[in-house]
């Protein structure tokens, strides 16, 4: 991960669209980290059940509300999740998964970094 964890071209693009207003842009980050957190937790439910249509749509959403905030990586992990559920084929899903969490943290980091810790949700948010 040589680059930057938040594509800075789309983050600005972001910070732009909300008028740099940073308690917005604070509170889109926190729901999309939300939602994110939410749906690693849903992409584990559907692992643990074999369900590959249901892991392919969780892993195509986090993959597109990824993409809107420049989380690349997460976004690039989601795109293999989302191939192994369309294939129908979760044997390998468990570390690339783990590799999704842990893109997910870093952007997390670098959120803070950027914001402050309002771009976070609460703690004991899923994950």
């Amino acid at each position: 991960m040589g680059e930057a964890v938040i594509a800075r071209e789309v983050f600005d693009r972001l910070r732009q669209a909300t008028a740099g207003d940073t308690g917005v842009l604070a509170e889109l980050c926190r729901e999309y980290v939300s939602e994110a957190r939410s749906t690693i937790a849903n992409l584990r439910h559907a692992l643990n059940e074999g369900n590959a249509a249901e892991f392919r749509e969780r892993a195509h959403y986090l993959k597109g509300s990824s993409l809107m905030i420049g989380a690349r990586h997460l976004s690039q992990y989601c795109a293999t999740l989302e191939q192994m559920g369309r294939d129908s084929d979760l044997s390998a899903a468990e570390p690339v998964l783990e590799q999704a969490v842990a893109a997910l943290r870093a952007v997390e980091e670098e959120l803070t970094r950027d914001l402050g810790p309002v771009a976070l949700p609460a703690e004991g948010s899923a994950a």
